[in-house]
């Protein structure tokens, strides 16, 4: 008899635990409803001098060498919890942090030229800024629909189940033999912008074309302890925040690479298309670009994301009749985020971080100093496939065969 009732109670137990999980191991991916809510942005005070010769450690200061004033806001309630926030439509560089109500603060994470940072669960905001004092909205955004400890981990699996790849039939016939493949890419359907609604990031309108002349390397201003899982949700929070809060057509970038090397399709309009983005004000029209998920002020990105950048690089560059040699002759379209005012002849490099054209730090000084071996990396990888009987550099971060997939 007890061994009957024992039976029964496992029973009951394995369908219970079966129910829970049959989401997350459905074909048909879960998506929470994404929230997104505004909040005035409480007028910053003259911080405290403590917090001022802090900042100014860090080298913010005024022409003639005076300090600069360092502005700090109170500590901001946010309306309900959020995932990422920034100043809607700000342009201007400011910094952020964030905490769960009662726990620690993040480190300050500097943003600018409108990317919002990525917290990944957070209930208060605090903003800095150094020689002016911000004003506006803050946007916030919700990706994972306020979920508790349980369901965030049962939400992580789906979208890793959803995470679908770019099937290798359609790329076929998308590059010649002797030029870079094509790297694996996650489409927009696989990190979610093409659901419907409030769970999804459609373009407000047909996206323009361009030209590409020159590549612009960025990073997101986010943490970079992320899991695999949770980078298609950080992509899509970063896509409703450029279209809702800074009211962009799309997300900025063309593509993106997380950590692990994972390349996302980013603003819509096909990959193998000059697409114009909204990533290096004054030059969209005549670049293409890609941002790497992190923060890479002193860390450098990891071998992986290398490795996804050169793939991506190696194949957009060729694919628009580039290699990395010689100068990209531009013209800016100006713009206050720009480094150029309108109509300003610029030549650049091939491959350049944003900097080089935009009043930013970013891609961050670390990333930044690696644009030279990203740089030789790619154009390693293009001279292989131009001379397939030549052996493989070991240095070649492609690896694998010249076949579809890369």
């Amino acid at each position: 008899m007890l061994r009957r009732i024992a039976g029964v109670l496992a029973l009951a137990l394995a369908g219970g635990l079966a129910w829970a999980l049959a989401p997350a191991l459905s074909t048909t991916p879960y998506a929470p409803e994404i929230e997104e809510f505004r909040q005035a942005l409480p007028a910053l005070e003259r911080a405290p001098a403590p917090a001022a010769r802090a900042l100014r450690s860090h080298g913010h200061r005024e022409e003639g060498g005076r300090a600069e004033a360092v502005y700090r806001s109170p500590v901001i309630e946010a309306p309900a919890r959020f995932d990422l926030a920034g100043i809607a439509g700000e342009m201007r560089p400011y910094e952020l942090r964030g905490r769960e109500r009662g726990g620690e603060w993040t480190p300050w994470t500097e943003t600018a030229n409108g990317d919002p940072v990525w917290f990944g669960g957070a209930d208060e905001l605090q903003v800095r800024a150094h020689g002016w004092r911000p004003e506006g909205r803050i946007h916030y955004v919700n990706v994972s629909g306020d979920a508790t400890p349980v369901d965030s981990l049962l939400n992580r699996a789906r979208a890793a189940v959803s995470s679908a790849f770019i099937s290798a039939a359609s790329l076929l016939g998308t590059t010649a033999k002797a030029d870079p493949p094509r790297p694996k890419v996650i489409s927009r359907a696989g990190w979610g912008a093409e659901r419907k609604g409030k769970r999804g990031c459609r373009p407000r309108r047909k996206p323009a074309i361009g030209g590409v002349r020159a590549a612009v390397v960025h990073h997101t201003v986010n943490a970079n302890t992320y899991s695999e899982a949770e980078a298609p949700s950080m992509i899509l929070g970063i896509c409703r925040y450029h279209r809702n809060g800074n009211g962009w057509d799309d997300i900025g970038y063309n593509a993106l690479v997380d950590r692990f090397g994972n390349v996302y399709e980013g603003r819509a309009g096909g990959l193998r298309k000059a697409v114009v983005g909204a990533h290096a004000q004054g030059f969209n029209s005549l670049t293409t670009g890609v941002a790497v998920l992190g923060t890479f002020n002193d860390q450098g990105i990891s071998k992986k994301a290398m490795r996804g950048v050169v793939r991506f690089l190696a194949w957009k560059l060729v694919r628009h009749g580039r290699t990395t040699k010689g100068k990209a002759k531009m013209k800016s379209g100006g713009g206050p985020a720009s480094r150029y005012p309108k109509g300003r002849v610029v030549r650049t490099k091939r491959i350049i971080g944003h900097r080089r054209v935009g009043l930013t730090a970013c891609p961050g000084d670390a990333l930044n100093r690696q644009i030279k071996k990203i740089t030789r990396k790619t154009q390693r990888r293009i001279n292989r496939f131009k001379d397939p009987k030549k052996p493989k550099d070991p240095k070649d971060p492609g690896g694998g065969s010249g076949g579809v997939g890369g």
